[in-house]
């Protein structure tokens, strides 16, 4: 797959959800494989990176607990919303919403079907 497609996709599911901000796909190790973005502080490198150990430490967490897999993740502070959700066992993908004005609902709606997207993509046999 190109990865013009990729980056494609996150700017539409970008687009589909009004106030989003930035929009990744990464591997569980961290390493971005795409990513659109309408803030230009935002350090995507850095972002796949932390996002990737939370994700590591909730599914140790939830291996602990012996309450399942990690679908997703939500967390917010004072200025953003960020949700990841896992695509496959290997891949996150991560949502970023302003903390005032986003709308979880309907990220939460648009990333489900670009998790769809995304899996066929990836796994493609």
């Amino acid at each position: 797959m190109d990865m013009a497609n990729y980056e494609q996709r996150l700017k539409e599911l970008v687009d589909s959800i009004p106030g989003a901000a930035s929009a990744n796909l990464t591997g569980i190790d961290g390493i971005g494989i795409a990513a659109s973005s309408l803030d230009p502080t935002l350090d995507p490198t850095l972002a796949d990176a932390e996002f990737a150990t939370m994700l590591a430490t909730a599914n140790r967490a939830a291996g602990n607990l012996q309450v399942g897999d990690i679908s997703e993740l939500i967390f917010a502070t004072d200025r953003i919303m960020i949700i990841l959700k896992m695509v496959g066992q290997d891949f996150y993908l991560a949502v970023g919403l302003p903390a005032a004005a986003g709308n979880l609902g309907m990220a939460r709606l648009q990333m489900r079907w670009a998790v769809d997207d995304f899996a066929k993509m990836l796994y493609a046999a």
